[in-house]
């Protein structure tokens, strides 16, 4: 176990180093100059250059991500040049956010997806099978922006019973959170239920088709039992290490989600930097975004080695 630790983590920190120079040259093609934007209408020429030396943009590209990752070894992510707070602040403000939408769309994925493929391993080929082939087909094709755009017009507009969007923290109303985060949550979990649903399904009738079911089954065992017992946690393997994978986009890929209810999170947070070239604040973000993706990978490694004793050892 330990040794996967130690493989995994050095494919992690060469990675991880990969995608902030990417993300840090990548934006330097982006049109537009900060300086300019943060100048104001004006654009005082002396304030622009006054700007450009005060947040390195006049430095070479090499010389500002040496500079950047420097600080960022230290633990400081710097500031923001839009609202002039420290990122490291914006980051634990906005982080436990975006968590929470993911563990509530997992939840809801879990819920809907791997129960829907059982019961189409189980029942295959009948009907009850392509009713869940299409709902699968359907999560994977709705776009989320749409979907969202819809449950607010049907559930907020015409029924009234859950807000449009915004965002309540648990500590102020954990009533009034749970409201909030309702239609986000679905809206984030189907496209994932679809995912784990189609996994599930191809794990069950893969576990169906050994030997030791068709043994069991010979014994007489009763149905409910070799399902239960000797079919379902094997093919739950497969499935919980995806999971864990879809976890961590779940907290990458919240961006038009978090947009469409006014969440803010991790994509509001993104967007916004973007939109006003706010260049430390997106490196800071998407790195964390990688940093959590690569940490879920690891998670749903050592998963499935606890899970499978074969690979135990």
């Amino acid at each position: 176990m330990m040794g996967l630790l130690w493989r995994r983590l050095a494919v992690a920190l060469p990675t991880l180093l990969l995608v902030s120079m990417m993300v840090f040259g990548l934006q330097k093609l982006l049109p537009g100059d900060p300086a300019l934007a943060l100048a104001g209408e004006e654009r005082n020429p002396e304030v622009i250059e006054y700007l450009r030396e005060k947040y390195r943009f006049n430095d070479p590209v090499p010389v500002q991500y040496a500079h950047w990752l420097g600080s960022l070894m230290q633990g400081d992510f710097g500031t923001s040049i839009r609202t002039r707070l420290p990122i490291g602040r914006m980051l634990q403000e906005k982080l436990p956010v975006t968590i929470e939408l993911a563990i509530l769309s997992m939840l809801v994925a879990i819920a809907l997806g791997i129960p829907i493929g059982i019961v189409a391993a189980l029942k295959r080929g009948t009907a009850v099978d392509y009713g869940a082939s299409v709902l699968g087909l359907a999560g994977l094709s709705i776009p989320n922006f749409w979907l969202g755009i819809m449950l607010i017009l049907l559930f907020s507009v015409n029924l009234g019973w859950l807000p449009a969007g915004g965002y309540v923290p648990p500590s102020e109303s954990l009533w009034l959170n749970i409201k909030s985060m309702i239609m986000p949550s679905l809206v984030l979990g189907t496209g994932t239920a679809a995912i784990l649903m189609r996994h599930a399904r191809s794990a069950m009738l893969g576990s169906l088709k050994q030997d030791y079911i068709r043994t069991a089954r010979a014994k007489g065992v009763k149905e409910r039992v070799i399902v239960l017992r000797h079919a379902l946690p094997n093919a739950l393997i497969p499935v919980v290490t995806l999971g864990t994978l879809q976890f961590g986009e779940l907290l990458a890929g919240a961006v038009l989600t978090e947009q469409v209810f006014s969440i803010p999170g991790f994509g509001k947070m993104i967007v916004d930097g973007v939109f006003s070239r706010d260049y430390a604040v997106v490196q800071a973000v998407v790195l964390c975004t990688a940093a959590i993706f690569v940490l879920m990978s690891l998670f749903a490694d050592i998963a499935y080695v606890l899970l499978n004793p074969r690979l135990r050892g």
